[in-house]
């Protein structure tokens, strides 16, 4: 009977451990990549926009140096716009992926019209190109007016992203945005089922042995401890290589980003390291309990 009730109760423990490992990947999925806070945060630590801009700027055809600087300029004068809309647009991202919102993003252009308008007429009038040199200024702003004209055409007033949009454009864009949100909601499921699992576990091993608390301590303490080694060494790991073995392989990641990518890592491993730390000592102190309890006289019975 002995024999059984441990069988059990160690088949009951193995299954709780791989819950609470599976249940340190969700908590970090959900309080790092499902969380608009933590990605705005990070955007800002690591100055993202200013790479993102140099991405950019990296773009721009060299072939003809004047529009090059014309776009350059513009494009380094629209990173305080980019930092401010870009929060904006996580955040209704994240709540459309967790089914808290229907898909409706604004993105206003204005500012980008008006700032293409007033370089292009600086560098106009400053420095006129090749076509217009010798034009008198009545001709200047007639070609400003028709390049206003020209800014105003191709760039709406503001962008609008809806499922309906995304779905005219890019059925496969929509397809995939509806299969990340499916994915998304698995999460946040899981996440959810994944805790009652794990108190449920722990309810059946207490049954399995008659209530008793040493032996309860000591096999949920072990779950528990193991649970912790695995989810630090999925810590670890991803640290290592992204410090020792990624800038030893030839990827195409531009230098910037292969700065930053260890701390960027290790800010993602933040939630599993404090989660790990918490079930070691959750663990370690049922395991202690369970060494210095005394067996109930039931249990010795039981022997």
């Amino acid at each position: 009977m002995n024999s059984l009730r441990g069988f059990f109760t160690g088949l009951l423990g193995a299954i709780l451990t791989i819950v609470l490992i599976a249940l340190g990947t969700l908590i970090t999925i959900n309080h790092t990549l499902l969380n608009p806070d933590f990605v705005i945060s990070e955007l800002d630590k690591f100055d993202a926009y200013s790479i993102a801009v140099d991405q950019l700027r990296g773009q721009v055809p060299q072939e003809d140096p004047y529009m090059a600087e014309f776009f350059n300029e513009t494009i380094t004068e629209l990173e305080p716009w980019m930092r401010e809309q870009a929060p904006a647009v996580i955040r209704a991202g994240c709540a459309y992926l967790k089914g808290e919102e229907d898909l409706e993003i604004v993105i206003p252009l204005e500012e980008v019209r008006t700032c293409l308008k007033e370089n292009i007429a600086q560098a106009v009038r400053e420095s006129p190109p090749p076509e217009l040199e010798g034009a008198s200024p009545s001709e200047i702003e007639a070609f400003l007016s028709e390049a206003y004209a020209g800014i105003d055409s191709q760039i709406p007033p503001q962008i609008e992203i809806t499922e309906a949009s995304l779905a005219s454009l890019s059925p496969e864009t929509a397809a995939q945005v509806q299969q990340a949100r499916q994915i998304v909601g698995y999460i946040e499921l899981g996440y959810k089922w994944l805790i009652v699992a794990a108190l449920l576990l722990v309810l059946l091993i207490a049954l399995v042995q008659w209530w008793h608390i040493k032996p309860i301590a000591r096999y949920v303490g072990i779950s528990a401890i193991t649970a912790g080694v695995v989810s630090l060494l999925g810590v670890l790991l991803p640290l290592a290589a992204t410090s020792l073995v990624l800038p030893k392989i030839p990827l195409e990641i531009p230098p910037e980003v292969r700065t930053i990518l260890p701390q960027l890592v290790s800010d993602f491993t933040v939630p599993l390291r404090i989660y790990s730390i918490v079930l070691l000592v959750i663990g370690i102190g049922l395991v202690v309990l369970s060494a210095r309890l005394k067996p109930s006289p039931q249990e010795e019975t039981s022997r």
